[in-house]
């Protein structure tokens, strides 16, 4: 078992290297500059709040602020990226755990779990 151990962890370091960059690479927007030298594109305008009370502000009761009230079906699309991220990575660990266990069982924890993270690829890139 610690053979086994010790065989599989370059694996497990490469793996655990891969994840952790993976976030900063997909933090990177499309629309900022490249290595090429193109122009940074403009932000959007934000609009001033405006000033003084409000009678929508006079209330005490909680209510949903308006931009997530009108988001729904926009909101529920957005989310495949962020569903297909979270299988990923539960797919991953369950690669690694699997690896780990060893003999059949682990095995087949491996199996299900390359499963797992590539349903979540394919949600991914939907």
């Amino acid at each position: 078992m610690i053979a086994r151990s010790l065989k599989l962890r370059p694996l497990a370091i490469v793996f655990g290297v891969a994840l952790l960059s993976a976030a900063p690479v997909r933090a990177q927007d499309a629309s900022l500059a490249t290595a090429s030298g193109s122009t940074v594109a403009a932000a959007p305008a934000i609009e001033p709040a405006p000033a003084g009370p409000m009678l929508t502000t006079a209330s005490v009761a909680v209510r949903r602020p308006a931009a997530e009230a009108k988001a729904g079906p926009a909101a529920a699309a957005a989310g495949g990226h962020e569903r297909g991220t979270v299988l990923m990575i539960v797919g991953g660990a369950a690669i690694l755990t699997g690896l780990v266990i060893g003999n059949g069982a682990g095995y087949a924890i491996s199996v299900g779990g390359a499963v797992i993270g590539l349903y979540g690829l394919y949600q991914y890139l939907q």
